[in-house]
């Protein structure tokens, strides 16, 4: 240990010395108090030995100034003194000394006094290193709060802000000069009530921690909260998880939607094949009805236009499930805008107020469908806004990098926002809107959202609500952005089908559909042979061929079921005939055939359900076609 030792008297100085080094300690040996302080400020001792009566300043005094240093707690002060007085001692202990020995030095008591002395140093040393410690670790966890990017704060028993770290000023938009002191339920008034008070007064209460994630009071904002019983009062980690549950509710949307999508793409196949059968029949009743039965003809007339309607719907049952491909070209989304919200405005007592830069990208998309879209969200703000007002129409280009479970890969984007000002989705609505069916409505559908969610989605793009609180909801979506012009399919008008056409071959699994597709033929004057299936029709046109009697036009359904369908079919007829007069015919198709016809063989498509006129209008476009263009395969 090393001890400094103040002694004017230099024999007492000396045998001081000789007695304290005996006991394997390093004495430095002093004559004066500022002797003494400079020894302390190049070197370091926890213990000293200080003789009460020294030149100029006394031990006393010294005793005094060092214990009022920042490290005067550190060292233990021995104070020798030729005074026996009790008042006199007493005020040695008064100054801060630790112990006292009294002239002449007694060699037993001396060595009492160096092993209490030792013993309590020892002490001393293990409580600072340990004070250390604790202090160096205060500050490198000040050092992690400071600079996490999870805010952080901590309440005393009666809830008043302790800490709060940048992050949280940043968070709660708040400065820790305004918070520091603060009673949280004064100065966030708005979280009583909310699941943030219910959790941290059961930290409060239990003294357990606990972990959630709520909403904030305008429901703009989600957190992820660990909270924990600190010091009797409680802590908190929290952060900002708004986009990542944006993403999980953007997710799940998407597979309620593909889910559903299959089905109702099976249903309206199925739909649609019944469909053709009702409108055709009825197309032909009315080609047999007398003209005179005008009350007959007014009934078919009527059932002509429910099936209709119902074709519309199952149109709109097609559009997000699998199949229902978007049929795109190069539009400028600022024209579009302005066309869909005029249209989707009219007569109403809102109004667009519109905000699109001139240089807005141009977008390949399927313009009624994104028409649809908007139409939507349009009548979204209308009912959002019965009173009237102003609906914001905004769009802007936008480059997403590539980042590894984002929604939308990398690439360049038009973004078009369309914001209300009514009165928001409620909280426990907002992952609920995109569902089918699902509406507030008592004359809504609950269609409109969860069509445009699919729409967007076909073409690469993501529909989301961006922002809802009480004054307004705001929905965005993204759309590719183009990069080339698309193929451009020229077609030829015609004044009619030539004399030569006269043979079809109608491929369908369906026998309603044969039977019916060949009635509607028969009509227009062609003679018709049907097929129940790919393997038939490839058969049969070979034979035709053979002998010598072609099929001027081939109408194949894309779906077959157990059987070979219209993409398989269309590829062995092109390898017997390359000139082969194809239609594709479908109520739905996932191989997206109905919408590039052209790319897989085929001249023509004709949806289902379909009428005398659609069948007859196909036939003449495609054989015209056929004579001006040549057929791209894939």
């Amino acid at each position: 240990m090393n001890i400094l030792l103040v002694e004017d008297q230099d024999d007492s100085r000396k045998t001081l010395s000789r007695l304290i080094g005996m006991r394997g300690h390093k004495v430095t040996q002093v004559a004066t108090a500022e002797e003494a302080e400079r020894a302390l400020a190049t070197d370091s001792f926890p213990f000293l030995i200080l003789d009460w009566m020294l030149p100029g300043k006394s031990g006393i005094d010294l005793c005094r100034e060092l214990r009022a240093r920042q490290d005067g707690d550190e060292m233990f002060i021995l104070l020798v003194t030729g005074k026996t007085d009790r008042a006199d001692l007493e005020m040695a202990l008064e100054v801060g000394a630790n112990d006292y020995l009294t002239k002449p030095i007694d060699l037993s008591l001396l060595n009492v006094r160096l092993a209490v002395a030792e013993r309590q140093i020892r002490d001393l040393t293990e409580r600072n290193q340990a004070r250390i410690a604790l202090q160096q670790s205060a500050r490198t966890l000040t050092d992690i709060l400071e600079n996490t990017t999870d805010g952080f704060f901590a309440l005393d028993y009666a809830w008043r802000f302790t800490y709060v770290n940048p992050e949280a000023e940043a968070l709660f938009g708040r400065s820790r000069k305004e918070l520091l002191g603060g009673e949280l339920w004064q100065t966030f008034s708005e979280l009583r009530g909310t699941a943030f008070e219910q959790n941290y007064r059961q930290v409060m209460a239990e003294q357990a921690p606990v972990e959630f994630e709520a909403c904030d009071p305008r429901g703009t904002k989600w957190f992820e909260v660990h909270a924990y019983p600190s010091g009797g009062g409680v802590s908190a980690f929290f952060r900002d998880v708004t986009e990542r549950k944006r993403a999980e509710d953007d997710r799940l949307t998407k597979g309620k939607i593909e889910s559903l999508g299959t089905l109702a793409g099976g249903i309206a196949h199925d739909l649609n094949n019944i469909l053709t059968v009702i409108s055709g029949n009825i197309g032909l009743a009315q080609l047999e009805a007398p003209v005179e039965e005008k009350n007959l003809l007014g009934c078919l007339a009527k059932a002509s236009q429910a099936a209709q309607e119902a074709a519309h719907m199952s149109s709109q049952l097609l559009t997000f499930s699998k199949g229902g491909s978007p049929v795109k070209k190069i539009v400028r989304m600022s024209e579009l805008l302005a066309k869909s919200a005029h249209f989707s405005l009219h007569g109403s007592n809102l109004r667009a107020e519109m905000n699109i830069p001139p240089d807005l990208w141009p977008t390949e998309v399927d313009p009624t469908q994104i028409e649809q879209v908007i139409n939507a969200l349009m009548i979204n703000a209308r009912e959002a806004m019965p009173s009237g007002g102003t609906v914001d129409i905004s769009a802007r280009n936008i480059e997403l990098d590539d980042k590894p479970g984002a929604l939308l890969p990398g690439g360049r984007y038009i973004k078009v926002a369309i914001a209300d000002h009514g009165g928001g989705v409620p909280v426990d609505m907002a992952t609920k809107i995109f569902d089918p069916y699902f509406t507030t409505k008592p004359v809504s559908s609950g269609l409109g959202l969860s069509i445009s969610f699919s729409i967007v989605k076909k073409h690469g793009g993501m529909l989301h609500l961006e922002q809802s609180s009480p004054v307004g909801a705001v929905f965005s979506f993204y759309l590719p952005a183009a990069r080339a012009e698309p193929a451009v399919v020229k077609t030829v008008a015609g004044s009619g089908l030539p004399s030569t056409l006269q043979r079809i071959l109608v491929m369908d699994d369906e026998e309603g559909i044969r039977e019916l597709t060949s009635q509607l033929l028969n009509t227009l004057g062609y003679e018709v042979t049907a097929v129940t299936d790919g393997v038939e029709a490839v058969n049969t046109y070979e034979r035709a061929m053979r002998r010598g009697e072609h099929f001027q036009a081939v109408i194949l359904d894309a779906t077959i079921r157990g059987g070979m369908g219209g993409l398989a079919t269309i590829s062995r007829l092109r390898n017997i005939d390359p000139s082969v007069v194809a239609i594709i015919c479908s109520g739905y198709s996932d191989e997206a055939a109905l919408a590039e016809f052209l790319q897989y063989g085929f001249r023509g498509a004709l949806p289902k359900p379909f009428t005398r006129r659609d069948l007859a209008d196909v036939l003449q476009r495609a054989v015209m076609t056929s004579k001006t263009e040549p057929a791209f395969v894939r």
